[in-house]
């Protein structure tokens, strides 16, 4: 559990120390579930991005999620055990791996983002999924870290 002396109520970990700020959580969820409309960016690119966030980042509580859309939408168990070796393990579409590629360096290192990854970005997701991707993996990393920092 966190380290904050105090927390908020909430039915999640996450809940009771993000309550403490009620009025950016509220916001927070609401450009989450934004990111997550249909039509925007497949929810399976999503929760593959989110996934390897939070494995880089080592975030516990958001590796043992699952997100409803992304099942729906057909990813499985399967393919979610074969997320460390992405780059070469079978399954995984051009798309998916551009995504995962932008997603792990914007992690490390986001000024590292040669013209040759935003090309292969581009070449798969329009300038608006583009944008919408590039915002998502900063709200996963975002969320990720604020829970590790916290020990949520």
């Amino acid at each position: 559990m966190t380290w904050l002396a105090w927390t908020a109520r909430g039915r999640t970990p996450l809940d009771s120390v993000y309550g403490l700020l009620p009025e950016a959580y509220a916001r927070h969820r609401e450009l989450a579930e934004q990111l997550w409309r249909p039509g925007l960016v497949d929810p399976v690119v999503l929760e593959l991005c989110r996934l390897r966030i939070a494995r880089l980042l080592r975030c516990e509580p958001e590796l043992a999620a699952r997100t409803p859309a992304a099942r729906a939408a057909g990813l499985t168990e399967s393919k979610i055990s074969r997320l460390a070796d992405w780059p070469t393990a079978p399954g995984y579409s051009a798309a998916e791996r551009a995504a995962l590629a932008y997603a792990e360096l914007f992690v490390i290192d986001p000024g590292a983002v040669t013209d040759e990854l935003a090309a292969d970005v581009t070449a798969y997701f329009t300038p608006p999924r583009a944008a919408a991707l590039t915002l998502a993996i900063a709200v996963f990393d975002a969320i990720a870290r604020f829970q590790v920092a916290l020990e949520v």
